[in-house]
């Protein structure tokens, strides 16, 4: 056999796509979500109360929840530099899959 029908042989194999994994995809955007929130409440806490009228509960609530969803806006617009990117590498790694 000459080496022109050895290489005629060789079963090229194409490279495999990255593997997807949905899942961890998403939690890794959910933690995002969660330390974005945390940091975005820790810079609520800095602003000083003050004002005529005292803060009610319902304030409090509402806050909250606009603060829930300045977080989920920011980690989806991948404005925190990809920290959803760098949680999903390291889970892949931990599953042992990378």
């Amino acid at each position: 056999m000459s080496s022109i029908d050895a290489l005629a042989n060789i079963n090229v194999q194409e490279p495999k796509p990255k593997e997807e994994h949905p899942e961890l995809k998403k939690v890794a955007k959910q933690f995002e979500s969660i330390f974005v929130n945390q940091v975005v409440q820790a810079m609520r806490k800095t602003v000083t109360k003050g004002g005529l009228v005292p803060e009610s509960n319902a304030e409090r609530i509402y806050q909250n929840l606009l603060d829930a969803e300045y977080s989920n806006h920011i980690s989806e617009s991948q404005q925190m530099g990809g920290i959803s990117t760098l949680v999903y590498e390291q889970l892949l790694r931990s599953q042992g899959v990378r």
